[in-house]
């Protein structure tokens, strides 16, 4: 109550100086002093879908904007990380800024300094957003093989303006048929609460998930909670050429519970510590089409501490993953550590120990030109089964050639040892190697590079799409399999091919949607010709 009092007094002030108010240029850095500045309003600005003074309008621009219910003045002010009253701190600014973009129902938010009043040392906040359309359908209908695959439904990403999401979908395909929902909501009343409810009923199984969790929403967070339960039953099929020669049952259910806190920060960089239960029982089992036996069952319950060292020193960019889209790239250090005990009295097979490694770093080469650094590191040891370990790291160069020519390359090495069955290292489809089917490949060591050229054409296609033309090249292969049973192709791959990079640029499932015709180089007669593929990824 007294924060409101204050707030509207300071606002009421601002107001009656308004003639000595100057504006204040968005464009230029605040000065110094503006850490003793103080928030005397917020004022919200709220675009809807489309702009209706751009060229090219028509009436589905007008129905889009008259029947999408636009997001909240309240969903809005609930993700705000600062209040009228408190003093200015840019960071938070910038640090909102970026929150609000990461919600899919928004296509763009700018968090500004608009008025500056020298007489009473406060200022307005301007927050600027820009709405996606959130409700997308989901009808496909088409015949493969000789059978029909169906897929039914919606998605609303911002139910009634509110930033949940709700899903309901039916599908059938040649491997199982069903319904799921879905109901996540990102921010429960301005907590920073999330809750996420799940439940599919598969013809093979079913599936439900439950998760309430307080994440890191900002840099200065002081704790974190998580819990979630988690059962899912389905038929896996395992593939050698592309083609299915066995399948079986698989059910995994898993609880897990942690709780985390920060121990440390200067400036822009945080210390963090977790510490969580997990219990993790995953059941094998054959089915009417197995043709071999399943793979053992197994329990990792354990008890884990965690470690993460956070940096925070972000840039927005363009056309990094995506284009014609503002991106905010991390550019300081990200690295966190877990080590688990396996634990008997919590239903695990054998005691033993697992460790986990995480390192991310982008850095910027030149003007024009980036790396991106995701590593990965994991290891098993249990008493009753073999010393698993597995390092993955991936290595991305992006260099813009032009403001409208990118090329984009990136290496990946998996190098594992006794990875569970259903846990191995799969390339073909959307694992790299375009040319090729899905689950092409498969062993516990892989090696894949891929180079990208794309023009961004000055294309916007009715404000739906922006459009880009790519031309690629994939190389690379999957090994040390024990269940192979023939070579693949003299274990090396290769593809390249031309396409079209469409993103929907006002929808809230933004991912850039691929239309690629590609080759594969291959001795495999069934896949000499060119191929058409259609895929959706949230990135290159």
């Amino acid at each position: 109550m007294i924060r409101r009092i204050t707030a509207l007094l300071l606002l009421s002030c601002c107001q009656s100086q308004a003639a000595d108010c100057i504006a204040v240029s968005t464009t230029q850095p605040l000065p110094a002093e503006a850490k003793n500045w103080v928030i005397a309003a917020i004022e919200l600005q709220r675009n809807d879908i489309f702009d209706l003074k751009k060229r090219h309008v028509v009436w589905f621009h007008h129905l889009a904007n008259e029947y999408h219910v636009i997001t909240s003045d309240q969903t809005i002010r609930d993700d705000l990380l600062f209040q009228a009253g408190q003093r200015l701190d840019p960071a938070l600014l910038d640090e909102t800024e970026r929150l609000l973009r990461s919600r899919r129902y928004l296509r763009h938010a700018e968090v500004k300094v608009s008025q500056y009043c020298p007489d009473t040392g406060t200022v307005v906040v301007n927050v600027s957003s820009w709405d996606n359309w959130s409700l997308l359908p989901k009808l496909s209908l088409g015949h493969e093989g000789g059978e029909t695959k169906t897929n039914l439904g919606f998605a609303e990403d911002n139910l009634w303006g509110t930033g949940n999401q709700l899903m309901v979908e039916y599908f059938s395909d040649s491997e199982r048929n069903g319904y799921k929902t879905r109901f996540l909501s990102p921010n429960i009343f301005g907590s920073y609460w999330q809750t996420a409810l799940q439940y599919a009923d598969n013809s093979d199984g079913e599936t439900y998930q439950f998760r309430l969790n307080k994440p890191f929403y900002q840099l200065s967070t002081d704790w974190t909670f998580g819990f979630e339960v988690f059962k899912d039953i389905k038929d896996i099929s395992e593939y050698q050429r592309g083609d299915v020669y066995n399948e079986y049952q698989s059910k995994v259910q898993y609880l897990a519970l942690d709780s985390g806190w920060k121990i440390s920060q200067q400036d822009n960089r945080v210390q963090r510590f977790s510490v969580g239960v997990k219990l993790d029982d995953r059941h094998f089992n054959a089915n009417e089409y197995s043709t071999l036996p399943p793979p053992a069952d197994r329990d990792l319950s354990q008890i884990w501490l965690g470690f993460e060292w956070f940096e925070s020193d972000y840039q927005k960019l363009h056309n990094f993953y995506l284009f014609n889209k503002v991106e905010d790239i991390n550019f300081g250090w990200q690295f966190s550590a877990r080590v688990a005990a396996l634990s008997t009295s919590l239903g695990a097979y054998s005691s033993g120990w697992q460790y986990q490694l995480s390192l991310n770093k982008t850095w910027s080469v030149d003007q024009h030109s980036w790396l991106v650094l995701d590593s990965n590191f994991h290891q098993l040891h249990a008493n009753e089964l073999p010393k698993q370990q597995l390092w993955d790291s991936q290595l991305r160069y992006i260099r813009h050639l032009s403001d409208n020519q990118v090329w984009l390359s990136q290496l990946r090495v998996a190098l594992g040892k006794n990875l569970f069955r259903d846990e191995r290292i799969a390339i073909g489809g959307d694992e790299g190697m375009r040319a090729f089917p899905l689950y092409y490949q498969t062993g516990d060591k892989a090696i894949i590079a891929s180079t990208e050229y794309r023009y961004i054409t000055p294309w916007h296609v009715y404000q739906l799409f922006d459009v880009a033309i790519a031309a690629f090249v994939d190389a690379g292969r999957a090994w040390d399999n024990p269940d192979q049973q023939v070579e693949l192709d003299n274990g090396r791959l290769y593809g390249y091919g031309i396409g079209l990079r469409l993103l929907p640029s006002h929808a809230s499932r933004g991912s850039i949607i691929s239309i690629d015709l590609s080759k594969p180089v291959t001795d495999n007669p069934e896949l000499s010709g060119w191929r058409w593929r259609f895929i959706a990824k949230k990135e290159f």
